[in-house]
């Protein structure tokens, strides 16, 4: 058991933290409190609370895209733009910055609308070692655990750890120390986080990311152990699929085999690998409300874009996908959510630069691109322009 941390001594720490930021960092105006909610968020883990709850749009991606839609000449794309501002995101805690945008964001949530939050922090996650926020692990579970206390009256829905489970199961040089960490800090988490205001999801890569045809059982054992390590927190809903990737939902045949799944070792969509590991989850002694999926759609809009299954960078020709809505179609996956922020880059593809990746510098990338996290306006126009639900069509569902 970790120990507990004192909220003030967390603060502290933030506070602390964030005076060291080198260079100046221009955070974004938080808008007006009034429409927040104030009655007491209570989530059903049991049903989809997505069918009652609609992604927040975060004064953070709403400010980038303001200032990208100022960029813009073409009066029609320009319109288009303007409407993504409106579509919920997640907002991502990778600095000491984030936690403090975290506090204000939560104070503005209507009674309607649920919070997403990204935590992307576990230790030899990455080739790169060096992470961006000073918290450890656990740390960083209670801070975010209290700020949610304090704002009780705000839904929230995290997703924990974006591609760290592919890594646990390959053979990487980071493997071991990845799965010490990961068995240590993920049901820790989970335990901290199981609040009656939240609902949580583990990020299990996407379709392609393992060999789930070898490994589904192996990987839904492994689940299911954190979640019993976790106590099994009865706000535990299930896993988020597709982060950051550009995977179909139901594309058939799929992009990159030409039948059925049977004789393959990867599904062929997104779809087919939320029953395979829900099924495989069940059939693993899961509780049936805690294998759900959610899944995200920032930029699968268009198919048959890349060369391979594996490339993710930057795909040159990509689309905006459905933005926030329970209407799946399948009862095993939750809701279509955005989760990486549309027009940011995944990677440079200066292999003198920082943050430079080989897959941003492949034919099928868009390029020149900068380092990752960086606003890339070109992509941004690229993803709306292509936007399949065309904007004026998803901005009714969002």
């Amino acid at each position: 058991m970790k120990p507990r941390i004192e909220l003030t001594s967390i603060l502290a720490i933030v506070t602390v933290l964030t005076s060291r930021a080198q260079g100046e960092d221009v955070r974004p105006s938080f808008r007006d409190i009034s429409g927040a909610c104030s009655t007491p968020a209570v989530l059903d883990a049991e049903t989809n609370v997505w069918k009652d709850h609609t992604l927040y749009p975060t004064s953070y991606y709403r400010s980038k895209v303001e200032q990208a839609v100022e960029a813009i000449d073409d009066v029609q794309l320009r319109e288009k733009a303007a409407m993504v501002a409106d579509v919920g995101t997640f907002m991502w805690i990778k600095t000491t910055n984030d936690i403090t945008d975290l506090e204000k964001e939560a104070e503005a949530v209507p009674c309607d609308h649920i919070l997403g939050i990204v935590l992307d922090s576990l230790p030899y996650k990455g080739s790169n070692a060096v992470r961006s926020l000073e918290l450890d692990n656990g740390t960083l579970s209670i801070v975010i655990a209290e700020i949610i206390r304090s704002s009780s009256n705000t839904a929230f829905a995290v997703i924990i750890e974006p591609r760290a489970f592919p890594g646990y199961f390959n053979d990487t040089d980071v493997g071991d120390d990845l799965a010490k960490s990961y068995r240590e800090n993920v049901p820790y988490t989970l335990k901290v986080l199981n609040l009656p205001n939240v609902v949580t999801y583990i990020d299990v890569g996407n379709s392609n990311s393992m060999d789930w045809d070898r490994q589904r059982d192996v990987a839904a054992k492994e689940i299911v152990d954190i979640f019993e390590t976790a106590g099994s927190p009865s706000q535990f809903r299930g896993f988020a699929t597709n982060v950051a990737n550009h995977n179909a939902w139901d594309l058939l045949p799929g992009e990159f085999v030409p039948a059925d799944d049977s004789r393959y070792i990867r599904p062929q969509n997104e779809q087919q690998f939320v029953r395979i590991l829900s099924d495989a989850l069940q059939k693993n002694g899961l509780p049936s409300r805690a294998t759900h999926g959610i899944m995200d759609t920032s930029r699968n809009g268009v198919s048959g874009l890349r060369w391979s299954w594996d490339d993710w960078c930057n795909v040159d020709g990509a689309g905006l996908g459905p933005g926030s809505t329970s209407q799946t179609g399948d009862e095993g996956l939750d809701a279509f959510v955005w989760v990486a922020h549309p027009g940011e880059s995944d990677g440079s593809s200066d292999p003198s630069g920082p943050g430079y990746n080989a897959f941003c510098g492949r034919d099928d990338a868009l390029k020149p691109s900068p380092a990752p996290g960086q606003w890339y306006q070109v992509y941004f126009e690229m993803l709306v322009q292509n936007a399949d639900p065309p904007l004026s069509v998803m901005s009714k569902h969002s």
